[in-house]
């Protein structure tokens, strides 16, 4: 798959054409709802459509981009005509390439906080638990800690924080709503069993975790916000991803 900008590829400056070596072709009839829409940062499930063929699933890894010299690309690509990349499936994809650089870095004691365990579970393990259920009607999870988001609170100094569990208002309707709003409710139960209630709270007090539509959601909105990743499977190349997506909307 071609991955250069189309403004890039006629430009004399530019030698080489970027490409991804999709190597696995996904067999379920649809796409991970986990591995799409820019949900996992390293890899990303994109469905092909035709008129007279099944769509064709196709999963990318950030791992296998290449770079291929123009002529060579010249001398050898050929274009299948007979499948076609829809307009939200390309959306997806610039989302996903861009969040690999765009994807925000937290305080590390903040980070530190969510790795603490939680019965035989860290919390961030415990918060992929909850979301993976209604993967498919979220969009992102936004944490958004105020003045103190890019502070090292000290040891006794809690990290006020508010969730937004957001979910996609016009494909998922009042289903979406549902599933948000639960897993909403769950992840305040699971920060008030971790950490305490707010007022007591030392290591992180959770002031709101609420379920919002993305409709709702405006640019000042996610200019104070940052969306979460799950740090520790990122990290990883085994087949867990994250389940939400990464970096800037």
């Amino acid at each position: 798959m071609v991955i250069t900008h189309d403004c890039d590829l006629p430009h004399e400056s530019e030698h080489c054409v970027e490409v991804i070596v999709a190597e696995l072709v996904v067999k379920d009839p649809k796409p991970d709802p986990q591995l799409s829409y820019a949900k996992n940062p390293r890899r990303l499930h994109l469905a092909y459509e035709g008129a007279d063929a099944a769509p064709l699933i196709l999963e990318l890894r950030h791992g296998d981009r290449r770079s291929v010299p123009k002529g060579d690309f010249a001398e050898r690509a050929v274009k299948d005509n007979s499948l076609a990349l829809p307009v939200d499936a390309k959306r997806a994809l610039k989302q996903w390439l861009a969040a690999r650089y765009g994807r925000p870095a937290f305080p590390n004691a903040f980070e530190e906080r969510l790795r603490k365990l939680s019965g035989k579970r860290t919390v961030e393990h415990l918060i992929a638990k909850i979301l993976e259920p209604d993967a498919k009607h979220l969009v992102g999870l936004f944490f958004d800690l105020g003045e103190q988001r890019g502070a090292e609170a000290g040891e006794g100094e809690p990290y006020a924080l508010s969730i937004s569990v957001v979910y996609d208002a016009n494909e998922g309707g009042s289903e979406a709503r549902l599933s948000a709003e639960q897993v909403a409710r769950r992840l305040s139960e699971l920060f008030e069993k971790s950490y305490g209630k707010p007022d007591i709270a030392a290591e992180i007090a959770l002031d709101a975790c609420e379920a919002v539509a993305d409709t709702r959601m405006t640019l000042a909105d996610l200019r104070r916000v940052d969306q979460w990743r799950l740090a520790y499977l990122s990290l990883s190349s085994e087949d867990r991803g994250d389940f939400l997506p990464a970096g800037a909307t």
